[in-house]
């Protein structure tokens, strides 16, 4: 079987010969492998299984500053990091002047050509990172928008309303190409419970997942759906709302046995390899040996990707790198 098949056998919860998985990385680690590989397109011969396209534009504003295509600019000075926002554009509970950013439909369609030029041997993802909540605090700011859940719900609902019109109407685009699955992005987790706690985010997340969530199935895609930290408390609602693919099931915060005895059934769970932890500070064995014993626990039945649970920054050795690939590359069929 091919990375694509391999990935299609999980979902449908029969368990492949070995386990599909991705390497994923930030930049800088990408060109430090580039080096160590002597080969700048290493990652189109590794093995991936997952070919992604981000939907996000970033434009160069000088120094550290960049602007994304909702006019926000974000100071990046630290390797890896997407940065802070240097000067928030929803000052007050109302949209006063500011307009919402249309598709661009040139930078789309590129990127899902791409991506169907890669199908027939690879699962293709597009990826709308800042999906929702993220896009509302880095227009309005966290504690802004935490504190609007409270005094001004009803902007709220407008802003999280008119940041999803914005999603949908890429998805309207994406689907008129051969990809397999629209994978949101939108950090709802702490190390331990939610960010905004389960009623607010049933209040004034859950009905925009649901309406994203049934336009993928409506055009045929598969949802993929990234948070970072502990979000155990709303898998039920995930997997009412059509959740096919959970990233980024971090070790540190979940009991693994428990919830992938609790929601295998439903979920295909894509990472589970701690970037947190393990890849930064073990041994290059010890990161095998922990690996091997996740992969026996996750990918038993289908419905594992396996990965890091985030792109693998620059605290992570090369060796452990390699230790990772000697894991997912030598599976035993």
């Amino acid at each position: 079987m091919n990375p694509r098949e391999l990935v299609l056998e999980s979902l449908a919860k029969r368990e492949p010969e070995v386990i599909p998985w991705q390497l994923d990385l930030t930049d800088e680690v990408h060109d430090r492998l580039a080096g160590y590989f002597k080969d700048a397109d290493f990652e189109d011969k590794l093995g991936n299984a997952l070919a992604q396209e981000r939907n996000e534009i970033i434009t160069p504003l000088g120094g550290p500053l960049v602007r994304d295509m909702y006019d926000i600019v974000w100071r990046r000075e630290y390797k890896g990091d997407f940065g802070v926002v240097e000067d928030y554009l929803l000052k007050e509970p109302d949209f006063g002047g500011y307009r919402f950013p249309v598709p661009d439909q040139a930078s789309i369609r590129a990127k899902c050509g791409r991506l169907a030029a890669r199908r027939d041997k690879q699962f293709t993802m597009y990826i709308i990172g800042f999906s929702l909540f993220e896009r509302a605090w880095a227009l309005r700011s966290m504690p802004e928008l935490l504190m609007d859940f409270i005094l001004n719900p009803d902007f709220v609902d407008e802003l999280l309303k008119r940041i999803t019109d914005y999603n949908l109407a890429v998805m309207d685009i994406v689907a008129e190409y051969p990809i397999d699955c629209i994978f949101f992005g939108d950090d709802w987790g702490q190390q331990s419970g939610l960010i905004m706690g389960p009623e607010h985010w049933r209040r004034f997340i859950k009905p925009h997942i649901q309406r994203m969530y049934s336009h993928a199935a409506s055009k045929g895609m598969l949802v993929a759906q990234h948070s970072c930290g502990d979000v155990h408390e709303l898998f039920d609602d995930l997997v009412e709302a059509g959740l096919a693919i959970y990233n980024t099931f971090q070790p540190e915060v979940y009991d693994v046995e428990s919830m992938k005895r609790r929601y295998g059934p439903a979920v295909t769970f894509y990472g589970g390899i701690s970037t947190q932890r393990l890849l930064p500070f073990a041994t290059p064995d010890e990161v095998k040996r922990e690996m091997r014993r996740l992969m026996g626990i996750i990918g038993r039945g289908g419905g594992y990707i396996v990965a890091p649970t985030h792109s693998i920054p620059d605290d992570v050795s090369t060796e452990n790198i390699l230790a990772f690939l000697d894991v997912v590359r030598n599976q035993k069929p």
